[in-house]
């Protein structure tokens, strides 16, 4: 037995059997030999089951049944920052993917990384949300400035509130950078472009600058624009 027979197992038992969705228990019960190869070989950074994994390599209509519809509890909060640390170690010297991808590998390690500090974080470790809220910015401002994305520029505190949302509905295991990639996307839609200039622009027209054209109210504190 190794992974690659594992998964056409399980792959297999799921498309006979049709499941509306499925969990290790579900795994353990269709697919004995395959369940105790992975709990007895596949390990993640912290010697669990790598079940991430696992259901990457399914194929992908199956990997979306992957926890449907299991509701989880509000994890209790807590800060371990040695978690952060052991999750990231192993690939510490491709933590440039967050704001570079040279070829598909990169696009891999760089989901990888995401996916094990979203688990953390969906633990309730703080310093995991902290972590990622430091490195997909880079990606997110990548995606903005390709204009894929460019409706998001300026609106800084929903792009965060995205990130939140994100990280706490994320399930199966899919891309979790494209996940949040085609979330943004399709909340993106309804937002109003934001255009950006300076004040100290010339007017084609008067030659002045903008600041000249601008005023205040002192009485009400109104900017107005002339």
């Amino acid at each position: 037995m190794n992974l690659e027979k594992a998964i056409k197992n399980i792959n297999r038992s799921l498309i006979k059997k049709q499941p509306s969705s499925f969990t290790p228990a579900w795994i353990k019960y269709r697919c004995k030999v395959s369940h105790q190869f992975i709990v007895n070989n596949i390990k993640n950074e912290f010697g669990e089951p790598d079940w991430d994994l696992v259901t990457a390599n399914l194929d992908r209509q199956l990997q979306r049944l992957w926890l449907k519809g299991l509701k989880r509890k509000r994890p209790t909060e807590y800060r371990d920052e040695s978690e952060v640390i052991s999750a990231i170690t192993p690939h510490r010297e491709k933590l440039y993917t967050f704001v570079s991808q040279i070829n598909q590998e990169d696009k891999k390690i760089c989901d990888r990384i995401s996916i094990s500090l979203v688990r953390l974080a969906q633990r309730g470790n703080l310093f995991a949300i902290q972590k990622l809220k430091q490195l997909i910015p880079f990606l997110i401002n990548q995606w903005i400035e390709g204009y894929k994305l460019n409706r998001w520029r300026g609106y800084d505190d929903l792009i965060d509130r995205c990130i939140d949302n994100c990280i706490r509905r994320y399930r199966y295991s899919g891309s979790f950078i494209g996940y949040l990639n085609k979330t943004m996307e399709c909340e993106g839609r309804p937002l109003k472009s934001i255009e950006a200039f300076s004040l100290d622009k010339k007017s084609q027209i008067t030659d002045k600058v903008m600041v000249d054209n601008v005023s205040k109210d002192y009485n009400t504190g109104e900017i107005k624009i002339f």
